[in-house]
């Protein structure tokens, strides 16, 4: 009975989850156990905050969109998300937490002080992170280095790191700055270590060194010889990323810039987020290059791009952005002249202007059009609607249910797996179907007979000779109606009941007197002599019933004599 209990406590719980959050399979990543290209929508939430409830709304329509991923950008010029534990420890020096908090907070108010909020706290991103688990969205996050750090280098010199940007940059760390490499890098760590297990892709972003102060940054690293140690600085993340599980990723311009391999090579696992074939003295590597070097592609084409704010032009504006999407198609890799093999697409929405308004109607819109443009590569999920229905008419009361049919309930159950396609509808209804056969086959348990088993045991051990009238116990017993099921229990309780009150009820029938037995009355002692009284005076002692009782006794004295006699004259007439 304890392992039953057990069993239908467990499927009862698992009902109730299924309920409450559909079932929910572990995260997965949909990617790879689809074996299909990954469709990411990317937002640029570093530069502009954007609060809990505007990425959950982000995460919904990628997930009815059909997207497999939602990019964050967390660190981009302005870095909005704040670990519980900042504190960091550099070149022996430590940093409390609380002190690296306010110098970054303080940096992202130099750079935007954004009027809908600052950052957000680790709760914040715990609650997005569970969400979209909940809606099989992968996550990637993204914090630039070592380029578009304004808000991190403002910091920097807030905690006395003397000359942390590059040449003038507002937003590019210096990499002969060991200090602030060190410092960076500690940063960085402590958001690699909060994603490890909670994400598969981390993003550092590596693009645009020095941009805001000379477009040919990456040119003049490779004339100085710098190159090589941006080189070495992108390896290092990757391996701190590879070191947690996690794949790094980083945008395509600053990778063999110019198809130049003579500064080192990159780590072979890196995935490059491939956005721009570059412009006039700007020589990124094409996309072929790469991926001859084994890097692979993520497709991350700029036509369609848009920032916030550019609703017409000629410059990632939401006309281009929707233009595009009927002039490319989802593989068609910037600069590419041949088939590029790819891992996936991105859509990106920006906020180089922080300021500007965010139209998330128009926004939605565009992920909507993005999503049926590329349907072929974007399956819409299925509807589940039908299993959560089914689910709905589960019992609450599963203990009076039979072990054989709880079993088929519970495989049929086990048996939904979330997070399916469209083009899998079939199998989906197949999980309601089978959830409706179990529920309609879920078979009660028996009542309990053991009080009225227990009660006839009684009455039969009785000896019905004995009683007046034994009718009530016979009637009562043949009143028990057997094969009821537990929800019946009531009535099969009743029938002990009755058969009990019966035997309690029973009147044994009255004792005949019995005959007197004769009994010959004991020899009555001699009388003795009483002894002469001393004081004459004094009343008998005898008792006063005496004098009744006298005669008897003579009487008794009489015949014992006479027996002796006749005793004395047998033995006499013998001799």
């Amino acid at each position: 009975m304890k392992k039953q209990g057990i069993h239908v406590w467990l499927l009862a719980l698992a009902v109730l989850l299924g309920i409450a959050v559909g079932l929910k399979q572990p995260p997965k990543q949909v990617a790879a156990a689809d074996n299909r290209l990954q469709s990411v929508f990317s937002i640029d939430a570093g530069r502009k905050y954007f609060s809990v409830d505007q990425l959950e709304t982000i995460i919904d329509r990628a997930h009815t969109d059909g997207y497999t991923d939602v990019q964050i950008l967390l660190g981009n010029d302005a870095l909005r998300f704040m670990l519980d534990d900042m504190s960091l420890t550099v070149d022996g020096k430590t940093y409390t937490s609380d002190a690296v908090k306010q110098a970054v907070l303080a940096g992202n108010q130099a750079y935007y002080n954004d009027p809908n909020g600052n950052a957000l706290t680790q709760a914040d991103m715990d609650a997005v992170l569970k969400y979209a688990a909940e809606r099989d969205i992968n996550i990637i996050p993204v914090i630039n280095s070592p380029g578009h750090m304004d808000a991190i280098l403002t910091a920097m010199t807030k905690l006395g790191i003397n000359n942390p940007a590059f040449n003038g940059s507002k937003r590019t760390v210096d990499l002969n700055n060991d200090t602030a490499i060190a410092f960076t890098k500690a940063l960085l760590q402590k958001y690699v270590s909060y994603f490890k297990d909670r994400v598969t892709i981390f993003n550092f972003g590596s693009d645009e060194y020095a941009n805001d102060v000379d477009t040919g940054g990456w040119a003049k690293l490779q004339q100085t010889g710098t190159y090589r140690k941006f080189v070495a600085y992108v390896n290092d993340l990757a391996q701190m990323a590879e070191n947690a599980g996690l794949k790094p990723m980083v945008f395509n311009d600053g990778i063999y810039y110019n198809d130049r391999t003579d500064f080192g090579t990159f780590d072979q696992n890196l995935i490059v987020s491939y956005w721009t074939a570059g412009w006039f003295g700007y020589d990124v590597a094409k996309p072929e290059f790469l991926a001859n070097k084994g890097l692979k592609i993520m497709n991350t084409n700029d036509g369609w791009y848009w920032v916030l704010g550019r609703m017409t032009g000629n410059l990632y504006s939401y006309e281009t952005a929707v233009a595009s999407l009927k002039s490319k198609k989802f593989t068609d890799v910037p600069g590419a002249s041949s088939t590029v093999p790819i891992i996936g697409s991105v859509q990106a929405v920006w906020a180089d202007n922080p300021s500007a308004k965010l139209d998330m109607p128009a926004l939605l819109k565009l992920m909507d059009q993005f999503s049926t443009t590329y349907t072929a590569y974007m399956p819409r999920p299925a509807d589940y609607s039908k299993v959560d229905a089914a689910i709905a008419t589960v019992p609450r009361q599963l203990s009076q249910y039979t072990d054989a049919s709880l079993a088929k309930l519970e495989a049929a159950l086990n048996a939904v797996i979330r997070g399916k396609k469209a083009n899998e509808q079939a199998t989906v209804d197949g999980y309601a179907q089978a959830i409706t056969a179990a529920v309609k086959g879920l078979q009660l348990r028996g009542a309990d007979y053991s009080q009225v088993d227990a009660a006839i045991a009684t009455a039969k051990k009785l000896d019905r000779q004995h009683y007046q009238d034994f009718a009530a116990v016979d009637a009562a017993i043949a009143a028990v109606k057997r094969g009821l099921d537990i929800t019946q229990q009531s009535k099969v309780d009743a029938m002990a009941t009755a058969i009990q009150t019966a035997i309690k009820g029973l009147a044994l029938k009255p004792t005949p007197p019995k005959a007197p037995t004769p009994t010959t009355p004991e020899p009555a002692p001699k009388p003795t002599a009483a002894a002469p009284s001393k004081e004459t005076n004094k009343q008998s002692p005898l008792p006063s019933t005496a004098e009744a009782t006298t005669p008897a006794l003579m009487l008794a004295g009489a015949s014992l004599l006479a027996s002796m006699g006749l005793l004395y004259w047998r033995r006499r007439e013998t001799d």
